[in-house]
C-alpha cells in the first residue's frame, strides 16, 4: 500500500499569517511568484506601498500596490490528475504512477487495482512515480514541426537548428548561407556538453578568484573595523588626557590666583591690626586713663603726672595717621587678538600687588629643534637661566657670567669660593646653590650684590638643582632623600621625603606654585612632586639617565638625556612620553641644565664648554 501521506497536494500558504490550504482568502501573487494574503499584504506595505517579501532566501522588492497584485490561481497547482478517473468522468484524482507498458496515469485506488491485476494473470508491470515520469516525458523524443511523425533525431553544430531525417534533403543551409554541420542528437548534445564542461572550469576558476577576493575584501574589512575602533579609542584616551591637563591647568591658575589674594588679605589684615587697632586701642587707653584721673586722682598725683600724660598724649598726636586705599576689586580684562584671558590685581600706594594671573592658550606641542645660535664659555657650564633679558650660567670656574641678547659673554657677574651648580630666578633675584660641605644657597639681586645666604644640608659634589616658587625654595637633600623647602629668605619650612633620589646628577624645575618636576640620573626617574601635600603624583621611567628639565607652556614637560641626541617632551598631567626632539648638536654634550623663554631652548653643554640656543618649533 502506498502512504497516503505522500500524494497530499502541496498547500498555499501565506507567507505572514501562515495559513494553508487551497481556501487561502484571496491569495495574491508577488512579482516574485510567492503568494501571500490580501488582508496580511495591506498590513505589511510601507507608506510608499513598498514590500520586501518575507519568505526566506528571497527578500525581493515588490513595488506593485497590494490591489494591483494578480489574484493567484489556484487550479494551476493541482496536480496532474488520473487517467481512468477522467475516463469514467468522475472527479479527477491525484495522480500517484504511471505505468510506461500500459501508457497510464494512476491514482492510489486505480494503482492498487493495476497491480493486483497483473500479479494475478503473471505479469510484470512495473511502475514509476511522478517525479520520475515528470524527468521521463522531458527526455522522450520529439517530434519534428514539419513531419509530425517523425522524431527529431539530427541537429546542426554551426546553427544549432534540429531536423528529422526527411528534412535532410531540404534544408542543407544555415540562415546566413553556410552548409549545415549535421550530426546525430547523442553526438551533437555530447559535443555541446563538453564545451559547457569547459566553460564550467572557466566558470569555477572565476568563481575560486571571486572567493580569493571575498576572502581578502572581508579579512580587509575587519582590519579597517578594528583600526578604526583603535583609533577611536586613542582619539578618546588624547581628549581625556587633553581634558585632564586642561582641568588641572584651570585649577593650578585658581590655586594661584586665590593663594595671592589670600596673602595680599593677609598683608591688609596684619596692617589693621598692627597700624590701626593697636594704636587706636592705645588713644582709647590713654583717653580712659586721662578721664579716670581727672575725676578721681588727688590733685597732687594731677600735677605731678601732668608732664608725663601730656607727653603721652602729645606722642600719640603727632604720629602720622597711617594711610591705605582699599585695593581694587580684581578685572578680568580679554585681548582682542587671540583668547587670553587676564585676571588683574591693580596696585595700590600701601600695598604693591603687581602679580597678574594670566591664562593663555597653552603653547603648541614643540615638534623639532633647530640651532640658532652656539655661544663659547671660558668655562664648562653647570647651569643656565634667563633673567632680566640676559643669560646668566654658573661655570666651572667658580663664577656666574652673564651673556647678553647678541650673545656676548659680558664677562662675571658673581663668583664665588666654590663651584655654582645649580640656579634659578625669580623676579629680580638670582638664587644659586654652590657646592660644599654641607652646600650654601646665596641669593643676589639685579647688581649682583648679596640679599641672602644660608647652609643647606647636602654633601655629595656631583650636580644638582634649584627651583624657586612664588614664595619657596626648593634643594634635595640627596644623602637623607628629602626635599628641602625654605621660604625666599632661607628660613626652613618643612621636608619631604622623596625615595628617587640618588647621590648622583638631579635635576629640578618648577611646575606652577605648588609642583616640582625631579630629574634623576641615577634612577632613569622623572616624576612629579606636590611640595604642599608632600605627595608624588607620577613617574616617568621612559627616559635612560635623565639630567635637565624644564616645563614648556602649562602642558609640557622638555627632559635632555645624557650623551643623547633627543629630547623628550612629556605631558605634564600624566607624565608620558608624547614626542621626540632630535638635533645632533646636543648628542655630543652632557646636557646638565635647560631655561626656556618663550620659543627658545638654552642648554647648558658641560662637555662642549657653551650654551646652545635652539628654536622650539611646533
Amino acid at each position: 500500500m502506498a502512504n497516503m501521506e505522500e500524494i497530499v497536494p502541496p498547500a498555499v500558504e501565506c507567507g505572514f499569517c501562515l495559513r494553508q490550504g487551497v481556501a487561502l482568502p484571496n491569495p495574491r501573487q508577488l512579482t516574485c511568484n510567492h503568494v501571500h494574503c490580501l488582508e496580511c499584504l495591506t498590513g505589511f506595505y510601507n507608506e510608499n506601498n513598498i514590500l520586501i517579501c518575507p519568505w526566506e532566501d528571497c527578500s525581493q522588492v515588490c513595488e506593485v500596490p497590494p490591489k494591483e497584485l494578480p489574484v493567484h490561481d489556484i487550479a494551476k497547482d493541482k496536480p496532474k490528475s488520473c487517467d481512468l478517473c477522467a475516463k469514467k468522468g468522475k472527479d479527477n484524482e491525484q495522480a500517484f504512477s504511471y505505468c510506461p507498458l500500459c501508457d497510464t496515469i494512476y491514482c492510489v485506488k486505480h494503482h492498487e487495482f493495476h497491480q493486483e491485476y497483473h500479479e494475478e494473470i503473471g505479469k510484470v508491470h512495473p511502475t514509476i512515480n511522478m517525479e520520475q515520469y515528470e524527468l521521463l516525458k522531458s527526455q522522450q523524443s520529439r517530434v519534428c514541426a514539419d513531419h509530425a511523425d517523425k522524431p527529431i533525431s539530427l541537429g546542426c553544430d554551426r546553427c544549432l537548428k534540429l531536423i528529422c531525417i526527411e528534412c535532410v534533403g531540404k534544408s542543407k543551409f544555415c540562415d546566413d548561407g553556410e552548409t549545415h554541420q549535421l550530426m546525430y542528437l547523442e553526438e551533437l548534445v555530447a559535443k555541446l556538453n563538453d564545451k559547457i564542461n569547459k566553460l564550467k572550469k572557466g566558470m569555477i576558476e572565476k568563481e575560486e578568484g571571486l572567493e580569493e577576493i571575498f576572502k581578502f575584501t572581508s579579512q580587509t574589512l575587519a582590519e579597517y573595523d578594528k583600526e578604526t575602533a583603535e583609533t577611536v579609542q586613542k582619539i578618546q584616551h588624547k581628549r581625556d588626557a587633553q581634558i585632564k591637563a586642561l582641568k588641572s591647568e584651570y585649577q593650578q591658575l585658581e590655586d594661584k590666583y586665590t593663594e595671592d589674594r589670600l596673602r595680599t588679605k593677609t598683608l591688609i589684615t596684619d596692617f589693621l591690626e598692627d597700624e590701626i587697632i593697636k594704636k587706636w586701642s592705645q588713644i582709647r587707653n590713654i583717653m580712659r586713663k586721662t578721664e579716670s584721673r581727672a575725676k578721681h586722682a588727688h590733685q597732687c598725683d594731677i600735677v605731678s603726672s601732668y608732664r608725663d600724660t601730656k607727653n603721652e598724649i602729645q606722642r600719640l598726636i603727632d604720629e602720622v595717621i597711617p594711610s591705605v586705599e582699599a585695593p581694587s576689586v580684581s578685572k578680568v580684562r580679554e585681548k582682542s587678538v587671540g583668547s587670553e584671558i587676564i585676571i588683574e590685581v591693580v596696585s595700590t600706594d600701601r600695598f604693591l600687588i603687581d602679580e597678574q594671573l594670566k591664562l593663555r592658550p597653552s603653547k603648541p606641542l614643540p615638534k623639532s629643534l633647530k640651532l640658532l645660535h652656539t655661544v663659547s664659555l671660558p668655562s664648562a657650564p653647570y647651569s643656565t637661566r634667563v633673567w632680566n633679558s640676559q643669560i646668566v650660567t654658573g661655570m666651572y670656574n667658580k663664577a656666574v657670567a652673564t651673556i647678553d641678547n647678541n650673545y656676548q659673554v659680558k664677562g662675571s657677574f658673581i663668583t664665588f669660593n666654590n663651584y655654582p651648580k645649580a640656579m634659578d630666578v625669580y623676579k629680580n633675584r638670582l638664587y644659586t646653590a654652590v657646592c660644599g660641605n654641607p652646600w650654601t644657597i646665596y641669593v643676589h639681586d639685579q647688581q649682583g650684590k648679596q640679599v641672602h645666604s644660608w647652609s643647606h644640608n647636602d654633601t655629595c659634589d656631583c650636580y644638582t638643582g634649584l627651583a624657586v616658587t612664588c614664595d619657596k625654595v626648593v634643594a634635595p637633600d640627596r644623602k637623607n632623600k628629602l626635599l628641602i623647602i625654605y621660604s625666599l629668605a632661607g628660613n626652613k619650612l618643612k621636608d619631604i621625603s622623596c625615595p628617587q633620589l640618588s647621590p648622583n646628577g638631579v635635576s629640578l624645575c618648577v611646575s606652577g606654585s605648588d609642583k616640582v618636576v625631579v630629574s634623576d640620573y641615577q634612577s632613569y626617574q622623572v616624576c612629579l612632586i606636590d611640595i604642599s601635600q608632600g605627595q608624588l603624583l607620577w613617574t616617568c621611567k621612559d627616559v635612560p639617565h635623565p639630567l635637565g628639565v624644564k616645563c614648556y607652556g602649562e602642558r609640557y614637560i622638555l627632559v635632555a638625556a645624557y650623551r643623547s641626541s633627543t629630547v623628550r617632551t612629556l605631558d605634564r598631567s600624566t607624565g608620558e612620553v608624547v614626542s621626540e626632539l632630535t638635533d645632533s648638536a646636543i648628542e655630543s654634550c652632557w646636557v646638565l641644565d635647560m631655561d626656556i623663554s618663550r620659543d627658545r631652548l638654552f642648554v647648558a653643554n658641560y662637555g662642549s664648554k657653551n650654551i646652545a640656543v635652539f628654536q622650539l618649533q611646533p
